[in-house]
């Protein structure tokens, strides 16, 4: 008896686990993607100092020391992916980092029907691959009833 109440606990501890873990399923919605572009944004600057020094010894014993500072300022820059979806009601504008060099936006294709769902302020695309992709709503707007 007591190793039934054991193992009935454990399951409802594990199905609440789940459920905080993983989270609610996500409420995809049919929409058009409008537009799509890419944005470069200087997010500040790096600036790297490299000194060299040197040290000369002259004939009476003294030295004389001589250094040359050069210093090397780099612009920041972030990318992002930038989508305009149509929806039902609404249409979004929405940015994806793109953290690496390498990172890919979403495969979708201008005009084409995509799936999305509004979490909050964070959007995600559903690609032509299957893959999830997170963006931030940067602007909504009603759409005109036709």
């Amino acid at each position: 008896m007591r190793r039934i109440r054991y193992e009935m606990w454990l399951f409802v501890a594990l199905a609440s686990v789940s459920t905080l873990v993983f989270g609610a399923t996500r409420q995809w919605q049919s929409g058009k993607l409008i537009d799509t572009e890419q944005q470069k944004v200087k997010e500040g600057s790096t600036t790297t100092y490299n000194t060299d020094g040197q040290a000369k010894t002259k004939s009476n014993g003294k030295t004389d020391y001589s250094q040359n500072t050069t210093a090397t300022t780099t612009d920041d820059v972030d990318t992002y992916e930038v989508y305009t979806i149509q929806g039902a009601d609404k249409t979004y504008v929405a940015r994806e980092k793109l953290l690496f060099p390498w990172s890919k936006p979403a495969n979708v294709t201008v005009g084409a029907d995509v799936k999305y769902a509004i979490d909050g302020r964070k959007l995600y695309i559903l690609d032509d691959d299957q893959k999830e992709h997170k963006a931030s709503i940067v602007k909504t707007s009603l759409n005109q009833a036709q």
